[in-house]
């Protein structure tokens, strides 16, 4: 009978301040949540810290509380800031080149691990972190929608609210850009098309479509529950 092969001692890390350790924890738990969901436990994520349990307890009472550390790194530098710089630094090109511009920005920020989590956060019944992204795309969508409206001879927003139209408008023109991400990190697809020139399909594609729209959403004869004004702003940017 073959002799037990000795038990392998448990990998251990470094010593480290506790900021420089609460960093480390972070780091290595947006990779652990977004490859194995939120369900994953935490003692397999200090495993590959080298870390006991109990340590990462020591930095984040609840699981939860970790979780929230995660996006707020995350999101740190979120992919909607310098959207709206964007659109206002191209006023005198046309719809389809100024959103381009402003998702090429957009969705160079859009890592893998962000992709990924974001998309943990849809599967694992965790809204909090997709109603905060959502909310910090808010400006730049309605500023789009501005534009649009404006473009068409139709009433600015100050004069007449978003409609429930609207709203999923600029949210199917969004989700449609960010499934160039999760095309490649959630799906792995094969690409053959730059970023570039996927968004300025998508950017080409819907603003032809949104200009339509717009008109039938606004006949002041349209009896149709996307003529509705919608949702106050949290609602509605989700």
């Amino acid at each position: 009978m073959a002799a037990a092969l000795p038990a392998q001692p448990r990998r251990r890390a470094p010593r480290l301040a506790g900021d420089a350790r609460r960093a480390q924890i972070v780091a290595a738990a947006c990779t652990f949540f977004a490859d194995n969901g939120f369900s994953g436990p935490t003692r397999d994520l200090a495993a590959s810290i080298g870390v006991t349990q109990a340590l990462l307890y020591r930095y984040f009472d609840r699981k939860t509380d970790l979780i929230d550390a995660v996006f707020a790194e995350v999101f740190r530098d979120h992919w909607a800031e310098g959207a709206i710089e964007t659109l206002k630094s191209t006023a005198n090109l046309p719809m389809v080149e100024r959103t381009s511009a402003v998702y090429e920005g957009m969705v160079s920020r859009m890592t893998c691990t962000a992709t990924r989590l974001l998309f943990r956060a849809g599967l694992d019944n965790y809204p909090g972190p997709i109603f905060a992204s959502a909310n910090r795309c808010w400006p730049i969508w309605t500023a789009m929608l501005d534009e649009w409206r404006r473009e068409e001879g139709l009433p600015s927003l100050a004069k007449r609210p978003m409609l429930e139209g609207e709203r999923a408008l600029m949210l199917s023109f969004h989700n449609a850009m960010v499934m160039i991400r999760v095309r490649e990190h959630v799906f792995h697809a094969q690409r053959v098309l730059s970023d570039a020139e996927e968004i300025r399909q998508v950017a080409e594609t819907h603003d032809a479509g949104i200009r339509e729209v717009l008109h039938k959403l606004h006949d002041v004869g349209a009896q149709d529950a996307r003529s509705l004004p919608a949702a106050d702003e949290t609602q509605a940017a989700a």
